[in-house]
């Protein structure tokens, strides 16, 4: 990667956000480059992803189908039918609802980092340094506890299996 277009912390600290983002070298026969190239980015990688290569990663990244069948089981035992059917219409809202404000920003400001950079890109200049921690920190954090759940229902499901097996 060209040094004129590197992003690091050093040259962020070192040089003003307008001379950051300005770019020399540019594959001008793509709008991303181009887009990358504002940001202060240069495109390393090619993008061959189909949208069912896309759907596949998303798919196994996020876990859904088996954090939905390990939460299915607490709706049952505290809310009953009503609980499953409405929180699962009232979840898929608010989740389209994030996925469509986290999809538009992935495009405005394309970013290995996600939401620790996009939390440092918006915040004002007192916030920034905090906010992209926390929101480092609770992704982490997020992530440790999504693994330990699905752990767990594994755990659970194999004991139902065992019982299942030995009714006595």
């Amino acid at each position: 990667m060209d040094k004129s277009l590197s992003n690091s912390s050093r040259d962020s600290k070192s040089s003003p956000p307008q001379q950051r983002r300005r770019s020399s070298v540019v594959n001008t026969d793509d709008d991303d480059a181009l887009r990358l190239a504002e940001l202060g980015y240069s495109q390393d990688l090619s993008r061959k992803f189909s949208v069912w290569s896309l759907l596949g990663v998303g798919f196994s990244l996020t876990n859904s189908w088996f954090g939905l069948s390990a939460a299915l089981v607490t709706g049952i035992d505290s809310g009953g039918t009503a609980l499953i059917i409405y929180g699962v219409i009232i979840v898929a809202c608010v989740s389209t609802c994030v996925a469509i404000s986290l999809g538009e920003l992935a495009s405005a400001m394309p970013s290995s980092g996600g939401q620790y950079f996009w939390a440092q890109e918006l915040s004002n200049d007192r916030w920034k340094r905090i906010a992209s921690y926390g929101v480092g920190w609770s992704s982490w954090a997020g992530s440790i506890f999504c693994s330990a759940s699905v752990a767990l229902a594994l755990a659970f499901i194999v004991l139902g299996m065992w019982q299942l097996s030995h009714p006595e």
